[in-house]
């Protein structure tokens, strides 16, 4: 069983990073290149003396448009990586849970708010790096959503193939 556990975590864990990863980057090229047309909203309330906060920080792209102020491609790895490796555990934890524990009409149920919680705690940390020269992420929300609902769907669509994978390795390593 623990070494059942061991491959489910670690499978997972590797399956969601080489899915979000290149979510994360195809995000963030789309973010640096194609930008946000118009013109830089001041806010209206002060008379537009007020800078835009750090977490909003925008730069001027050719052609006039306006995109979000982006960290470096090697700090959006790093901070992809790590944040999977604080949410992905646990998610998976109690997925696996309520898969074994509560009846199966429920089983969907559960992982959607798992993942719900997780997009938000994604978000959140996400968000906090929004101020950190070299850390910034661009859009937080749209990059948790985006990156977690497509690692999600591969991992419903892989789930029995993983399964399978898993269990043949087992046998293979009881045989060994």
């Amino acid at each position: 069983m623990k070494a059942y556990l061991i491959k489910m975590f670690g499978i997972s864990l590797a399956l969601t990073i080489l899915v979000e990863l290149p979510v994360a980057f195809v995000l963030r090229w789309g973010m640096k290149h194609l930008g946000r047309t118009g013109k830089k909203t001041e806010s209206a309330s002060n008379g537009g003396r007020q800078a835009r906060k750090a977490t909003q920080a925008t730069v001027s792209t050719s052609g006039g448009r306006i995109g979000p102020a982006l960290g470096s491609k090697r700090h959006l790895a790093l901070l992809v990586v790590l944040v999977n490796l604080l949410t992905n555990p646990l998610a998976v934890l109690l997925c696996w849970l309520g898969r074994m524990y509560l009846p199966p009409f429920l089983s969907l149920p559960v992982q959607l708010l798992v993942e719900a919680a997780v997009v938000a705690v994604e978000a959140w940390i996400y968000r906090s790096f929004m101020e950190k020269p070299g850390w910034q992420t661009g859009r937080p929300v749209l990059l948790s959503v985006t990156a977690n609902v497509c690692s999600w769907t591969i991992g419903i669509v892989c789930g029995r193939w993983i399964d399978l994978a898993v269990a043949i390795a087992l046998r293979l390593g009881q045989g060994w």
